[in-house]
């Protein structure tokens, strides 16, 4: 196709130049109109033919001219004249050709380089996405484990806290079989194993127990708490402690006077990382467990009010900041006080007094959260603390108390008593780092309610 392109070039500059001479022989004709659409041909000639040719072109025109200057119809001004038109013209064609290729050229780099960028932004979009609702849905299921584990917050005896545990390991994991055990320093005090698909009663005499001395020693050895182990890596601690599967993990949890081992068989390292999340909890709701069984040993409930004594308060605030400081979270701590609690005695007696303090502790543990902590502080001071609970939220929940106390009427014997609170909020880590900072906050924030008038949430 390009050569016949080719040929045609040449064809019409020849049709033209005859046509040039045929006019030139006829009485009427206009030989020069023809001439002049002959750059027309060298104006096309740069898009069908190369250069070399383009000057044989101008070569075999100019032979073709000195014939017309020898016929008479040109001189040597005209021809040179005319030749020059022609390669003026196809070299100003030939330059727009370079130019537009050129520029088409850069162009299309440029289009196919941005298509490039475009595709990969593109692509690191769907792969940020994809890991995105990955990442969600992580958080989702972790989330959901941790609001289950709030759960234990209300079982307080051991045995039930892990018929529990064992069921909720088993509704939330994939594994083969699970095993505790409970030391208090050298001596065991329980070991339970559980296969899956066993009921917890079955997990008293299971035929699928361990050696929980082998467990217990092999945990002192390593320098880590938390321990992920393959049987390709150390089938003599496999078959020592008698595990059956091919992967074991197992976590120590160090309470104040016992210690726990959660051993999990036939999981995975997704399954490891996981239980890793939820470890902290578990431990601190055994930790919970531990201090309710010292009760019957201790009292740590306040006989007047039924809510914990101050010394419990402080065992609880001292575990609420170590945990806060593990799991980089907050917690709050709300200092109240009965306003005019004394003229109240003096009015009433303290018989009366004590009926108010009684009432108010009632009024206190229906406004918080089952996992929330009320406490006697000394007199009419109660305490609260408010775990995962920023500065924001303990003002709501101490403001709630407030309103609650405020409009509750307090029935005492022959009289009715209104009374009212002052509160003083203080959060970790933004107002301290310890107990006592915390507590020193709070009650100047309570403080400064009672100077201002009373009834009033403060926060530090």
């Amino acid at each position: 196709m390009h050569k016949i392109k080719k040929y045609w070039v040449f064809l019409a500059n020849i049709f033209l130049v005859t046509a040039a001479y045929v006019n030139y022989v006829l009485p009427k004709g206009d030989e020069f109109l023809v001439i002049f659409l002959i750059p027309l041909v060298f104006v096309a000639a740069p898009y069908f033919i190369s250069v070399k040719s383009i000057g044989f072109l101008l070569l075999a025109n100019a032979l073709m001219f000195i014939f017309y200057i020898r016929a008479g119809v040109l001189d040597g001004v005209d021809v040179l004249m005319l030749i020059s038109l022609f390669a003026f013209a196809s070299a100003a064609s030939l330059g727009i050709k370079i130019l537009v290729r050129d520029f088409v050229r850069f162009n299309k780099n440029n289009i196919e380089g941005n298509r490039k960028k475009y595709n990969i932004i593109v692509e690191d979009l769907e792969n940020v996405e994809r890991k995105g609702r990955i990442i969600e849905r992580e958080l989702t299921r972790i989330a959901r484990l941790y609001e289950i584990t709030k759960q234990f917050g209300s079982i307080l005896k051991l045995q039930d806290f892990l018929k529990v545990l064992f069921d909720f390991i088993e509704n939330n994991f994939k594994f083969e079989a699970a095993h505790l055990l409970v030391t208090n320093g050298d001596s065991i005090v329980q070991g339970i194993s559980r296969k899956v698909g066993k009921s917890f009663d079955d997990t008293v005499q299971n035929e699928y127990e361990i050696d929980y001395k082998a467990l217990c020693d092999y945990m002192k050895t390593v320098s880590n708490s938390q321990v992920y182990l393959e049987r390709a890596d150390d089938s003599k601690t496999f078959d020592r402690i008698g595990f059956r599967s091919n992967v074991f993990f197992s976590f120590s949890m160090n309470m104040k006077n016992i210690s726990a081992i959660l051993a999990i068989e036939g999981s995975n390292k997704l399954g490891f990382d996981r239980f890793g999340i939820i470890i902290p909890q578990i431990a601190l709701e055994l930790r919970r467990v531990e201090l309710y069984e010292q009760v019957e040993k201790l009292s740590i409930i306040d006989g007047l009010t039924g809510v914990y004594l101050r010394r419990y308060l402080m065992d609880r605030l001292d575990e609420e900041v170590d945990r806060a400081r593990r799991l980089n979270l907050t917690f709050s701590v709300g200092m109240i006080d009965i306003d005019f609690f004394k003229k109240c005695n003096d009015v009433y007696g303290h018989l009366v007094g004590d009926v108010v303090l009684r009432e108010v502790a009632d009024v206190l543990r229906a406004s918080v959260r089952e996992v929330d902590m009320v406490a006697r502080y000394g007199g009419e001071e109660f305490c609260i603390v408010l775990p995962d609970t920023n500065k924001d939220l303990a003002s709501a929940v101490a403001e709630r108390v407030r309103k609650a106390v405020e409009n509750k009427n307090i029935q005492a014997y022959d009289v009715v008593i209104n009374s009212t609170v002052s509160i003083g909020i203080a959060t970790f880590p933004e107002n301290g780092k310890d107990i006592a900072s915390l507590i020193d906050m709070a009650d100047m924030a309570l403080y400064k309610a009672k100077r201002k008038g009373r009834n009033m949430v403060i926060t530090a």
